[in-house]
């Protein structure tokens, strides 16, 4: 992901109607990127749940109940890590690296469902956040493309499907 800081001048005018052009170029994607992720937090959700309690989902709900997606993956880490190291240690590596595609993965979900898509520029720069540092207002901005989105898409289908295969040999173990 390309991240490039952009101030604030004096006033933000948005009079930019770049993304009305591109929109049927975007929005497609960002809808299955929207629905892809779901299914794998999803898969996240139940992986949690199925670890603390393996007779039903009940219990499991309760537990990860209003918890922001960071802390589920938290959770996830906290709950496996002892038990991949003590039975699995040769997926340790393994293990971790999904972890650490899951946070990717988030933070870039977080990007698309908080951009201001009306300030999306013709070289794929949207504007994610606005932050102050020493006085000064300085807009975070992202690069995402229609390529860069089918990028995602396929990087969250495959994640989905190792969490779940991770998911399946833990049974099985």
């Amino acid at each position: 992901m390309k991240l490039k800081p952009d101030p604030l001048e004096q006033y933000d005018l948005i009079c930019d109607d770049y993304i009305d052009k591109v929109a049927s170029k975007y929005a497609p994607k960002i809808g299955k990127i929207f629905i892809q992720f779901s299914d794998l937090e999803h898969t996240l959700d139940i992986t949690i749940i199925e670890r603390l309690f393996d007779r039903s989902h009940d219990l499991g709900y309760l537990v990860i109940e209003g918890s922001s997606l960071n802390n589920k993956i938290e959770l996830f880490r906290k709950l496996f890590s002892q038990y991949i190291k003590q039975i699995k240690p040769n997926r340790t590596k393994k293990f971790l690296n999904m972890v650490k595609r899951l946070h990717e993965a988030r933070l870039f979900r977080n990007h698309i469902a908080h951009a201001n898509w009306r300030t999306l520029d013709n070289s794929g720069y949207v504007r994610t956040k606005v932050s102050e540092k020493a006085g000064e207002i300085i807009f975070k901005k992202v690069r995402i493309t229609p390529s860069a989105l089918d990028a995602w898409l396929r990087r969250i289908e495959r994640l989905n499907e190792l969490l779940y295969e991770f998911t399946t040999e833990i049974e099985q173990a």
